[in-house]
């Protein structure tokens, strides 16, 4: 189909009246082309045309239309826009949308109308681009090399921000009752920070000026405070001799901290060190060679007494006598509730202990019956004693008979 946009039409009104006019006619009063048919074309040219001056499309031109040197085209009708019909893809074979750059709406603001210059994709009936009314200087700006300023007509990366205050990019999910709304922001201030906007809250705050690798998380999910190249799950490091993480609770009555520092310790083999934030250093040290030093007392909850312990003392515990017990040490070579304890094996301290306990538990038993039964067997030979004693004086008594015979008494 042949195309007549309305510009074409006005423009090409100067060529001529209703009569074709000649290449070389000229026209020195200007020219006004009009008919009784308002349904069609006032003007139709099939050959190019060339306007050298200023053009002005739309129903409020005039005769007396100014014109400034900014520009060449003028459109001037109460609802400005232009309409990119493409017929060539009714088969479906070639990109054929049509498309209009609006300038305004026709609406009253009451009823929602912009100030606004859209770029509307017809046939889609959507507004893929707009520009509001009032849009501040250099508000969006794409340099030769691709980069795309907001608030700056020099992008120093891909995409440059500039604010006077918090330039930030928020990311909103409107959700569809599959999943929820969520909004989030990336803040650009003093410090950077990620905000939560639905909650309120900013869990991720980095501030200026902090030390490369402050964070590190490398290709294998290792992290690192201080290195760009964390060994273990979790790395802090710091260019000093010692390094060390704070554990805070701040709710807690006294003591709210804890530090884990590692350090070179007075040997410079280095020592672990726990240090909970008194002002009275640190609870715990350990050094390289497993010495440990605890500034307190050590309580654990580590096995169970396999013995007894002070189960030896009750009334239904099935003890061992002196005789079985002593058979069964010297058979094992070890105290059957300490267990085997060899030349510079590893050994469980806690066990041990208790092994140890519930043996000290048995010896003190046996003392108490082994001094029982002494002073048993004392009583007994004291009866013994007084027994033999009294025995003895008869037995002296029957010598002195014997050595002194009575004589018989007489008639």
């Amino acid at each position: 189909m042949p195309f007549r946009p309305p510009a074409l039409c006005a423009i090409l009104a100067l060529s001529g009246l209703a009569a074709p006019a000649l290449a070389q006619d000229v026209f020195t009063d200007g020219v006004r082309i009009s008919d009784v048919n308002p349904t069609s074309a006032d003007l139709y040219v099939e050959d190019d045309s060339v306007v050298r001056g200023h053009t002005c499309i739309g129903e409020v031109c005039n005769l007396a239309e100014s014109f400034d040197v900014g520009y060449i085209l003028k459109l001037n009708t109460s609802s400005p826009s232009i309409f990119f019909d493409d017929d060539s893809g009714f088969s479906g074979s070639t990109p054929s949308n049509d498309w209009r750059i609006r300038v305004n709406d026709p609406e009253p603001f009451t009823e929602g109308g912009l100030n606004r210059f859209s770029i509307e994709d017809i046939t889609a009936a959507t507004i893929p681009f707009t520009i509001a009314a009032g849009a501040p200087e250099n508000a969006f700006w794409m340099t030769s090399a691709g980069n795309i300023g907001l608030g700056t007509l020099l992008p120093q990366d891909r995409i440059h921000a500039v604010g006077t205050f918090g330039p930030s990019v928020r990311f909103e999910q409107t959700g569809n009752g599959l999943v929820p709304a969520q909004t989030w922001r990336l803040i650009g201030q003093s410090s950077f920070n990620i905000a939560d906007t639905t909650a309120g809250t900013t869990p991720f705050r980095l501030e200026r000026a902090a030390p490369t690798n402050a964070l590190y998380i490398a290709d294998t999910g290792n992290v690192g405070f201080g290195t760009a190249t964390p060994d273990a799950p979790f790395e802090v490091s710091d260019d000093a001799t010692f390094s060390y993480f704070r554990i805070t609770a701040e709710q807690a009555a006294v003591n709210q901290s804890v530090d884990i520092t590692f350090t070179g310790g007075p040997l410079g083999t280095g020592e672990l060190r726990y240090n909970v934030v008194d002002g009275d250093g640190p609870e715990m040290k350990l050094n390289a060679n497993g010495d440990m030093e605890i500034d307190g007392t050590l309580t654990t909850g580590g096995p169970t007494c396999a013995g007894g312990c002070d189960a030896v003392f009750d009334s239904n515990f099935k003890r061992l006598s002196v005789a079985e017990h002593a058979a069964l040490m010297w058979k094992n070579g070890h105290l059957p509730a300490v267990g085997t304890t060899r030349p510079g094996a590893p050994m469980n301290v806690a066990e041990k202990i208790g092994g140890i306990l519930n043996e000290l538990e048995h010896a003190h038993i046996y003392i108490a019956e082994l001094e029982a039964r002494d002073r048993a067997r004392e009583a007994e030979n004291a009866r013994l004693g007084d027994r033999v004693a009294r025995l003895e004086a008869m037995l002296a008594q029957v010598d002195g008979m014997l050595d002194h015979p009575v004589s018989p008494p007489t008639d």
